[in-house]
């Protein structure tokens, strides 16, 4: 048994069976951070009490008491989520002396209660304003698919896809906002989730754009995904995870043209392949036309509505802050547009957004469809030191979404001929997550496990 692969799954099992303790999970995941950070560079502060928790609970597990379904998993953190006793620097020069937080936020507050072991906070973009995983204060992160390439985990979750990517622990919690969680996973070869928008408590999170901000969910399976956001999701929206899923064969939206003409035809073909795997489940994939999906306007639309709620719910934090001139120039310039922007083009922006959300609505019903299948982004993960502009395009698949408030979850897809992965996301409609995470477990049981990156050779 390798501690570094396990899923939390996994994990649980030999933790009930007495096959391995919590504490030997730590200390294998402290291992890994001390042999691989000083190049990944994915984690930002660790747990000065981790390893006396995970005793304490080991102790608990003796007597034959369990806290609840993550007794003893170590997980990690993204930096814009309160952790007690850690502080809480958004990757920004504005909180890098930022004391330790009071109180955990509350999806931390619902892990910690479900036993699990904060292991650490993880890198991000700067202020969570971009995807690439480039503009963290305390330096990029890479990603552990053949580091040497330095290429870019994606962002701005890319410490804690980083970090579990790499065996430092079996999960751990991003944000998304306009694909940070779902770009992080797809490069990195993980399972991540976007979940409908409202569906988690925010408190103790700190905000990028409120009305598309979510807690996201990174991890090496399914399984593991359905498990976390048991244990997150706000009590009053249990209901929508615990709805079977509606019987009958399903029906797959598909762009097979759209990814041909943008990503060309290597990527179109195992595109191709994804699909076939999808079909050997019993599905039906269904081709659609749908030019909405990567519109230009739809992104004009999302950064209208970020850059404005950014510029609006920061300003206390920025204005007149020393260290104003040492924010990395992605940040301040999405911040200084936001001010810019005039309310009425903000709420036309919203209503764009509402008219969005209608769309893909009908979409679903006029062509029966189950869900939609799509990659995570037009290529696979692109070196750190890239223009903006990549990074940018990056973004054109998950725009939609990220403005619809529409679940997503992401699967490990396949490798290219370079040997990366680029993964494949699966959008329904509002409060899906059910029926999601049962096609993605049925998905996981036929094709899975998934390959992780080997640093060791």
């Amino acid at each position: 048994m390798h501690l570094l692969s396990l899923t939390i799954t996994e994990a649980a099992r030999a933790l009930r069976r007495g096959e391995t303790t919590s504490a030997g999970l730590v200390r294998a995941g402290l291992d890994a951070v001390r042999r691989h950070d000083g190049l990944l560079n994915a984690v930002l502060h660790l747990s000065p009490t981790a390893l006396e928790e995970a005793e304490r609970l080991d102790a608990e597990a003796r007597g034959g008491s369990f806290r609840g379904p993550l007794h003893g998993i170590p997980l990690i953190i993204k930096d814009n989520i309160d952790v007690a006793g850690m502080p809480t620097t958004v990757g920004s020069p504005l909180f890098a002396d930022a004391p330790p937080a009071h109180s955990d936020a509350t999806a931390v507050a619902r892990l910690r209660a479900a036993g699990a072991v904060l292991l650490g906070k993880a890198n991000l973009d700067e202020l969570a304003a971009h995807v690439s995983g480039t503009t963290s204060f305390f330096g990029p992160t890479i990603n552990p698919w053949q580091p040497e390439r330095r290429l870019s985990p994606g962002g701005s979750s890319s410490g804690t896809a980083a970090a579990v990517a790499a065996g430092y622990c079996c999960a751990g919690l991003g944000t998304d906002t306009g694909g940070s969680t779902r770009l992080p996973a797809g490069w990195c070869g993980l399972c991540g989730l976007r979940p409908t928008h409202g569906l988690i408590d925010l408190t103790g999170v700190y905000p990028r754009a409120a009305s598309l901000d979510t807690v996201g969910v990174l991890a090496r399976s399914v399984r593991d995904i359905a498990l976390l956001l048991h244990v997150i999701v706000d009590p009053p929206l249990l209901y929508a995870l615990e709805q079977p899923s509606p019987a009958g064969k399903r029906r797959i939206g598909v762009f097979p043209d759209l990814v041909e003409a943008k990503a060309g035809r290597k990527t179109a073909l195992r595109y191709e392949a994804a699909m076939r795997r999808w079909e050997s489940l019993g599905a039906a994939c269904v081709p659609v036309d749908f030019p909405l999906l990567d519109a230009p306007a739809v992104g004009e639309a999302v950064n209208t509505v970020r850059s404005f709620e950014f510029a609006r719910d920061v300003a206390r934090d920025v204005e007149k802050h020393p260290r104003l001139g040492r924010m990395h120039p992605v940040p301040l310039t999405d911040y200084r547009n936001g001010q810019s922007i005039a309310p009425e083009t903000y709420e036309a922006a919203r209503r764009y957004g509402a008219g969005l959300t209608q769309e893909v609505e009908a979409l679903f019903t006029r062509h029966a469809l189950d869900w939609l299948c799509l990659p995570v982004a037009f290529h696979t993960a692109p070196p750190v030191d890239s223009p903006p502009e990549t990074f940018a395009a990056g973004r054109a698949l998950v725009n939609l979404f990220s403005i619809t408030g529409m679940p997503t979850l992401v699967v490990p897809g396949w490798t290219e001929g370079d040997g990366l992965p680029l993964g494949v996301q699966l959008v329904g409609p509002r409060l899906s997550e059910r029926l999601l995470l049962d096609a993605g477990i049925a998905y996981e049981d036929r094709y899975g496990p998934f390959p992780l990156p080997r640093l060791d050779g």
